[in-house]
């Protein structure tokens, strides 16, 4: 089992540096696009010179053919062939390995139309997770009372965080979220929730939990944000 978790973790942290190699792609991209561009610039505009002055046939032929421009074209061809059969094999295993690394995603945001949407999409979630209590976390304690937070939301505060009744979630967005005095997020023992707007949720969580998140999303019209 020991030799497994090794050989698992050495995959993870190739994995994880392979990844961040490839930010590396858009440094050795950028020049070969420049100079695909200019090449197709240029030919574009000798053919443009031909088209409108046919007597030059001539000395563009020896142009062509003193610089040996066709082989030289061929070969780009040639290269820009392979790269494409090569991204081409790539592109498909890489989707595979996104399906993949997609099983385990724990994390996922939220963008509704209006924090409507918002709202009754967290109250669907409360019923398909059975959940009885909402536990309101204070990203930042100590310049905020808590005590009238929890009287307008009518929860009960305990310590730094304030127990919250799922059918009191509607004031949470009257009373809370419009005010847009603070940050804070709700705990369950199935998902946590942050609110980043009124209509946009950041919801951690096992990945079962957060494909049944998914699905009642979509019942709402949500954006599905792929990060």
């Amino acid at each position: 089992m020991s030799d497994v978790n090794s050989k698992l973790k050495k995959s993870f942290e190739s994995l994880n540096k392979g990844l961040y190699r490839t930010s590396r792609a858009t440094e050795l991209y950028t020049p070969l696009s420049e100079i695909f561009k200019e090449i197709i610039r240029d030919y574009k505009e000798i053919e443009l010179i031909n088209k409108k002055n046919t007597h030059l046939e001539k000395e563009i032929e020896q142009e062509i053919k003193k610089r040996e421009l066709i082989p030289l074209y061929k070969k780009m061809n040639q290269i820009v062939s392979n790269i494409k059969n090569d991204m081409d094999i790539f592109n498909k295993e890489l989707d595979l390995g996104n399906n993949f690394l997609e099983k385990f995603r724990t994390y996922r945001t939220y963008v509704f139309s209006d924090s409507k949407k918002s709202q009754e999409y967290l109250k669907k979630l409360i019923d398909s997770f059975n959940i009885d209590e909402l536990i309101l976390k204070v990203n930042v304690v100590g310049t905020i009372d808590l005590n009238e937070i929890s009287g307008k939301i009518k929860g009960k505060k305990i310590g730094t965080d304030i127990v919250v009744l799922p059918e009191n979630i509607n004031l949470i967005y009257d009373e809370i979220l419009k005010s847009k005095a603070i940050k804070f997020r709700l705990v369950t023992d199935s998902i946590v929730i942050y609110f980043e707007k009124d209509n946009v949720l950041y919801i951690e969580g096992q990945s079962k939990k957060i494909k049944l998140c998914d699905i009642d999303a979509q019942s709402f019209g949500a954006k599905i944000l792929e990060e």
